[in-house]
């Protein structure tokens, strides 16, 4: 991963990062340590495509694992799905919205357009390593929860300790050298 003379203002117009660059080289493995409040969060999803910068470039090859902050702490209602959805490239995350908000759409209103839009959502989901992605998620839930993604999936997050949500989330990084 290359990261070349980025910049980032906030929304007030404040600049929070300034000119930063930096390499990390393949195989290497990185962490990112300061104060509080000094831009660390922002970079991360800066660089894992999350979020633009407002300059300067990052350029990644071959796979990039960023750990999001409160992995570990989630307390909400979202599901191991929507969790491994999260730390997915950005394409599969893209994929994933469009196929949840066509499921939406086909239950209000069951109509042919609906129903194209949904087989749409679905082709594109593939086309983007959807189906490729949970076959990987399959293995790391079955390591880290000891059951199949098929039934996984629809677990809350919050059901898991904290230790289980890294664990699925490092061996979703970790566990498989395919780019998902």
């Amino acid at each position: 991963m290359q990261v070349s003379h980025l910049d980032y203002f906030l929304p007030d117009g404040r600049l929070l990062l300034n000119d930063v660059s930096f390499r990390v080289g393949q195989g290497d493995v990185a962490a990112l340590v300061g104060p509080n409040g000094a831009g660390k969060t922002t970079l991360l999803r800066l660089v894992s495509g999350e979020m633009k910068p407002d300059s300067g470039t990052v350029t990644t090859s071959g796979g990039l694992g960023v750990m999001p902050q409160f992995v570990g702490s989630v307390r909400d209602e979202r599901t191991v799905r929507d969790l491994l959805v999260t730390v997915a490239r950005p394409v599969i995350r893209d994929a994933a919205r469009a196929v949840d908000s066509a499921e939406l759409a086909i239950m209000e209103r069951d109509n042919e357009a609906t129903q194209m839009a949904y087989a749409q959502a679905l082709s594109d989901w593939g086309d983007a390593g959807g189906y490729a992605a949970e076959t990987v998620w399959d293995m790391c839930t079955m390591a880290a929860l000891g059951m199949p993604y098929e039934k996984a999936q629809w677990r809350q997050v919050r059901t898991l300790s904290g230790g289980e949500q890294k664990r699925l989330v490092l061996l979703r990084r970790t566990g498989s050298r395919t780019r998902l």
